[in-house]
């Protein structure tokens, strides 16, 4: 396999990566932004949700 083919498939795999690290931060990051509706979410949304301590840690962290 030639060094092109590598750099390719490296760069597809960081990538894809890099998106589903991001999709996964959001998914995380979703129950907190709407904390004041968790209450009537959490029911429609399937699982609990995290407390405000959490919540207010998890916005703490930078978003790129």
């Amino acid at each position: 396999m030639t060094n092109a083919v590598k750099n390719l498939l490296l760069a597809v795999v960081l990538l894809a990566g890099g998106f589903q690290a991001g999709r996964l931060a959001e998914r995380a990051t979703f129950p907190c932004k709407v904390q004041p509706l968790a209450r009537a979410m959490a029911p429609l949304l399937g699982k609990e949700m995290p407390s405000k301590e959490l919540c207010d840690l998890i916005l703490k962290i930078p978003q790129f």
